[in-house]
């Protein structure tokens, strides 16, 4: 063999002295051996009479001359919680077969710089007899989980100083159905849109979407649930990889979900129905919008589901919820078929959990293809537990997990093959495996859902008040205007669940201003005043818009002296004149009549057509110099009584003036 790594070692040993000189060149030589050793690949799963190949990938390696490699391969296991005992390298039972130690110096690399190790299975029907440590072959009788380990040793003590577990999955050859996987791929990422409107994207995020994309490129039946508001960020700022989402097999499962992910008991606890009803309408609307289509019927949930929230999806027909959520369940096996819930309103829906342990192997190692080969050697041990029946479980990576493209292709690549395990949609395990049934099996199996104290919603009285601004706002603009789409994606982003509190109050705020900016550019031209010289007049007023597209508002005129003449009954006092205004400036008469003459106020206001949003308001003084039919006829009265009045008092004044005449003549002698 090429001595590869023996040369290595070489080369540093003659470069050690140079480049550490003196003193540090002493230390150097009594560094002893060391390395990491880690998985690069291995085979899912081996037929009788095949090989079991590993590839195993070395680093930090010092003086590779004094290391050497150990293999060990272990009886099955015999229960899914030894399994778990494995995975640290515990409870690994008798040893089978073993090889090594191998200096690393008499191991070849391979193109890809690691070592490729390799372990004969011989092919047997039926029980056998068990292989020998040592021996050529490995002997398996039937199917089974056998634990492998590979160890880094120190040639001269023995010392193990880095090792790693691993499992070789021997397939059955007994006629046995699979055990059927409904893989559940979330795609999304943190909400890019940001309060000011702008969008904004990780380079991190960019990385796993695209990761994620690749991965799902491979023609393996499985469920697609992407967060709606990613694929709109992803429509902005990377078509290219939307594109790829949208070119899956024709044979996947694109499952709708909200906008962004949210509390829907909390919603609900809170009135706010029609929150989670927009939230749901809104994200099916964008899936089919950017992917071409959506399953409406079922849904996918990362948190807890009450009794509750199940009835307020009233379309869903099966869910798939977190273990969590269910009340637990006395089973000597892990339950692998689907059940039945019940909702608030006594309807049952199909339903499947999601095994904590499963999830539990996307976090368990910072080796991600170790990681996929746990998972998928735990997937053996549960078709292996129940031989003969019809079972299925349902994989789904933990919420914040960030995907891995290693860890997706080592599992999808593996789901495609073999004979233990058979890749489905979440419809076809609904349909195919048959549901669970009680433990006396006369029925089928009903779980309950624990309900649970809703958490509060503190900006619930905000989320209202911008709500319905943006109802307002959508009756001036039209409710397809960009503005009102833009303002209800900030509202619906401020409801997902990883915001903190104020980060919520940002995007509402953001929303308003979206609303006011839109708003501040209809205005009123007209002030001042206006001169009346006769009862009957037309004010003539300038509205103006400086936006693109026509808007719909209402003109508001109160005055306690006018009264307003329009088509319809005249208006005493106050009047709402319903406008549609173009771009640019638009002219108003308003025709009116006064009341009485003098100066008073006009007040005029643009409004949203049903009253709630005020866009612009002034004042115009009215100067009326004209007499109204009322004043006329209280002039002329006053007239009159004056002239009457004046008339008798000059008669009197005659008479009394004759009779202080008379009176003052004297009297005759």
């Amino acid at each position: 063999m090429v001595a590869g790594l023996g040369l290595l070692g070489v080369a540093l040993a003659l470069l050690a002295p140079l480049a550490v000189p003196g003193a540090a060149a002493v230390a150097v030589a009594q560094v002893g051996p060391g390395g990491r050793i880690s998985l690069a690949s291995q085979t899912p799963w081996t037929e009788p009479g095949g090989t079991f190949e590993l590839r195993v990938d070395l680093s930090e390696v010092r003086r590779p001359e004094d290391l050497a490699l150990v293999v060990r391969v272990h009886e099955a296991v015999t229960s899914r919680s030894q399994f778990r005992r494995t995975l640290d390298g515990r409870l690994l039972g008798e040893e089978l077969w073993r090889a090594g130690p191998t200096p690393l110096a008499d191991l070849e690399l391979d193109a890809a710089g690691t070592v490729p190790l390799t372990i004969p299975v011989a092919a047997t029907s039926g029980a056998g007899p068990r292989g020998r440590a040592g021996a050529a072959a490995l002997l398996l009788g039937r199917a089974g989980v056998h634990p492998v380990q590979v160890e880094l040793h120190d040639r001269a003590s023995g010392e193990v100083l880095d090792r790693f577990t691993t499992h070789l999955v021997r397939s059955r050859d007994d006629g046995a159905p699979p055990l059927a996987v409904a893989w559940v791929q979330a795609v999304g990422a943190p909400p890019a849109l940001q309060p000011d409107a702008s969008v904004v994207l990780d380079d991190s995020d960019r990385a796993a979407l695209a990761s994620t994309a690749a991965a799902l490129q491979d023609d393996v039946p499985l469920t697609v649930v992407p967060r709606p508001e990613t694929l709109d960020a992803l429509a902005s700022l990377e078509p290219r990889i939307l594109d790829q989402l949208a070119d899956v097999p024709a044979g996947r499962q694109v499952v709708a979900s909200p906008y962004v992910d949210i509390d829907t008991e909390a919603l609900l606890g809170a009135g706010l129905a029609e929150v989670v009803d927009a939230q749901r309408a809104q994200g099916a609307s964008v899936v089919e919008h950017h992917l071409g289509r959506v399953d409406r019927r079922t849904w996918v949930s990362d948190v807890p589901v009450d009794p509750v929230a199940l009835a307020s999806a009233g379309a869903v027909e099966q869910v798939v919820l977190p273990e969590a959520t269910l009340a637990p369940l006395d089973r000597s096996l892990t339950l692998a078929n689907p059940f039945l819930v019940e909702d608030a309103r006594g309807r049952r829906v199909e339903a499947a959990a999601v095994d904590p342990e499963l999830q539990a192997h996307f976090e368990r190692n910072e080796d991600p293809v170790l990681g996929a080969h746990h998972l998928l050697a735990d997937l053996a041990v549960l078709a292996y537990d129940s031989p003969g029946r019809e079972r299925g479980v349902v994989v789904q990576p933990p919420p914040g997990w960030v995907p891995d493209g290693d860890l997706l292709a080592t599992l999808l690549g593996a789901l495609s093959s073999g004979s233990v395990v058979r890749a489905v949609t979440l419809d076809e395990l609904f349909d195919q495996v048959p549901p669970a049934r009680s433990v006396d099996g006369e029925v089928e199996l009903v779980r309950s859902l624990a309900p649970r104290p809703a958490p509060l919603v503190p900006h619930a009285g905000s989320l209202r008040q911008a709500r319905a601004e943006l109802a307002s706002f959508a009756t001036v603009v039209g409710p397809a205007s960009s503005a009102v789409e833009l303002a209800q994606r900030l509202v619906l982003v401020s409801l997902a669940t990883s915001l903190p509190d104020p980060r919520r109050a940002a995007y509402l705020e953001g929303a308003h201003e979206v609303v006011g900016e839109r708003l501040g550019a209809i205005g009123i031209l007209s002030g001042g005043s206006f001169r009346m010289t006769s009862r009957e007049a037309t004010i003539p007023l300038t509205l103006v818009s400086d936006l693109d597209a026509g808007v719909d508002v209402a003109l508001v005129l109160e005055s306690d002296k006018l009264d307003f003449v329009g088509p319809g009954p005249t208006a005493t006092g106050r009047t709402t004149i319903p406008l549609r205004l173009g771009p640019g400036r638009t002219p108003v008469m308003v025709p009116v009549e006064a009341r009485t003459s003098g100066d008073f106020p006009l007040r005029i206001e643009l409004r949203s057509p049903d009253g709630r949003l005020a866009m612009a308001t002034t004042r115009l003084t009215v100067r009326s110099t004209s007499l109204s039919g009322v004043g006329i006829l209280v002039s002329a009265g006053a007239g009159l009584f004056l002239c009457t009045w004046w008339a008798r008092h000059w008669r009197h004044v005659r008479r009394d003036r004759r009779l202080v005449a008379t009176s003052a003549t004297p009297d005759a002698p």
